[in-house]
């Protein structure tokens, strides 16, 4: 099996995603959810990007249905692993800076691995093994 494959095989399966186990003391670590999601979200720090923020994506929180279409526009031999999104929010007045994040959706069991942004897209590039996590 290979990536293609694998992202092919899951596109329409609820997917289990990297979660922390304590939001408030990321310190505890991560725990993988039940298979309740259709996407995954990983989010590095905008300042380190050795740091990070991952979670499984509730639909009713956005309107997905682009990045959804994403995924779904499969040919032969080819398939969407991630969607990274660069995103402004202007949370105080026009003439203070933006807050820029990054931030990739996935949608394939553990897609959402909890390490260096490098490390996460690494570890996309082949088949996620089908292991316990």
């Amino acid at each position: 099996m290979n990536a293609v494959q694998d992202a092919q095989d899951q596109l329409t399966k609820l997917i289990r995603c990297w979660e922390p186990i304590d939001s408030d003391d990321l310190s505890k670590g991560h725990t993988m959810s039940d298979p309740v999601y259709q996407l995954c979200s990983y989010m590095p720090s905008p300042k380190d990007y050795n740091k990070f923020h991952v979670n499984g994506v509730q639909m009713d929180s956005d309107d997905y249905t682009t990045i959804l279409t994403m995924f779904a526009n499969q040919l032969p031999g080819y398939a969407v692993l991630n969607v990274c999104l660069q995103e402004a929010f202007q949370f105080h007045k026009a003439n203070h800076p933006s807050q820029v994040s990054l931030r990739c959706l996935c949608q394939r069991d553990g897609c959402n691995l909890p390490k260096t942004l490098t490390d996460f897209l690494d570890f996309n590039k082949g088949p996620i093994p089908a292991v316990n996590f």
